[in-house]
């Protein structure tokens, strides 16, 4: 298998869409860093948590991060791909995830789920899930992409602490054909 894309979550490609503590008006916004707590997982060695610009317990935020495949090749019949998806957060979290096709004038012209999958709720677990995919949409100019959307809830804490959430995610494709 080809590795097609190896990336973690940042700040560069992940917005905040929805956050229950945000301000109107205030959406979408990039993540920002966070620290870790002395505890959390490490994620293929990376401690670069990310979380909402606000702060709040029991706080629930939707991260969408995009994460770029390139430009596929041309006339492609069926490229086959595997996606996995490791993520850690300290309270719950869902993920799903779709592959889209964009043509060169920016449209997504298809639209693939690729997978879902929720963590334990624990803050010292780190997640997997995966999912697997024939595109048979390679034609002249169009580029993939892989969108991935989570939902994290940050722990109610007893004595406001500055920064209750966080949240980290890898995600690794691979192909069988080289892209």
């Amino acid at each position: 298998m080809v590795l097609v894309l190896q990336e973690f979550t940042t700040p560069a490609n992940t917005n905040v869409i929805a956050d229950t503590a945000a301000p109107p008006g205030t959406l979408p916004t990039p993540a920002v860093p966070t620290l870790p707590a002395m505890v959390s997982p490490l994620v293929d060695g990376s401690s670069a948590y990310i979380w909402s610009p606000n702060t709040e317990s029991n706080q629930t935020v939707t991260f969408q991060s995009i994460f770029n495949i390139g430009t596929l090749p041309l006339l492609t019949v069926a490229l086959p791909l595997s996606a996995y998806f490791a993520f850690a957060a300290n309270e719950t979290a869902s993920v799903t995830a779709t592959l889209e096709v964009v043509n060169l004038l920016g449209i997504v012209v298809a639209t693939i789920p690729l997978f879902s999958g929720n963590n334990s709720g624990s803050s010292q677990d780190v997640a997997i899930t995966s999912g697997d995919t024939l595109l048979a949409i390679g034609l002249l100019g169009n580029s993939g992409r892989i969108v991935v959307e989570t939902t994290v809830t940050s722990p109610t804490v007893s004595g406001y602490s500055a920064n209750p959430g966080r949240y980290l995610g890898q995600l690794t494709v691979h192909s069988i054909l080289a892209v």
